[in-house]
């Protein structure tokens, strides 16, 4: 599995400019930095949700972007799966149709579409939970469902944007536990987007810290924070000495 991003982008204050690769092996990607950094954006290039100005996005060797060659493939072509940060869960509907909605568009038979939902509840520890309304459901327990609803869509890539922002913190090891699973089981590419430096550090196999726009070190968390290559990526990761 591996994902290249090379992407620029103007936005209305600073110019978005993001280089990175990650391979299966290589395990979960973090993109860290501070707020208006440009990690969701990113993110939503990724998806096709956004579009970038120039450069390349390439899934598994699967071109996604290319505006060179004028390839944009549109969001439902990408399989991507996206966690959004508000969980973006229908509150009319109930779990089981939240979770079911991707599959409805493809207009999988009824039969097969329940059997799907019963594997994705059971995958994310809501078995039994179908008929369940969304507002009668915990924080975790939504984020859990629209992690489901993420995975029904069968994606090549799971993308998380600030995944655990709205959990406390026994949730948070959670969830963080159940993505990592659900990398190794589903050989899924996975890339978060977070602010959290102790989250990032912990779930993530390679960190892209990002400020203003660009990628300031694209590397392991443990030189990152013992090796910064900049005053920079420094100061980020802590209170430090200069010699």
């Amino acid at each position: 599995m591996s994902l290249q991003v090379e992407i620029e982008k103007k936005l209305n204050d600073k110019v978005l400019s993001v280089s990175f690769d990650t391979e299966g092996k290589q395990g979960i990607t973090g993109i860290l930095g501070a707020s208006g950094c440009g990690k969701s954006m990113t993110l939503k290039c990724i998806a096709g949700i956004e579009t970038p100005d120039r450069g390349k996005i390439v899934l598994n060797g699967r071109v996604l972007f290319d505006s060179g060659k004028k390839i944009n493939l549109r969001v439902q072509d990408r399989h991507v799966g996206y966690l959004f940060q508000n969980y973006a869960l229908f509150p009319h509907m109930t779990v089981e149709q939240n979770i079911s909605f991707s599959m409805d568009l493809k207009k999988i038979p009824k039969k097969d579409k329940q059997a799907r939902v019963g594997e994705l509840l059971k995958v994310v520890q809501l078995e039994g939970f179908e008929k369940r309304k969304i507002q009668e459901m915990s924080g975790g327990q939504r984020q859990r469902v629209a992690l489901a609803r993420a995975l029904a869509a069968d994606p090549k890539i799971l993308l998380l944007d600030e995944p655990f922002s709205n959990l406390d913190e026994n949730l948070r090891c959670e969830m963080a536990d159940l993505v990592r699973k659900l990398h190794h089981e589903m050989e899924l590419t996975v890339v978060m987007v977070t602010h959290d430096k102790e989250e990032a550090m912990k779930v993530s196999d390679r960190i892209a810290l990002m400020k203003a726009g660009e990628v300031l070190q694209y590397d392991k968390p443990e030189r990152i924070f013992y090796h910064p290559e900049s005053r920079a990526v420094a100061d980020y990761m802590g209170q430090t000495n200069y010699i």
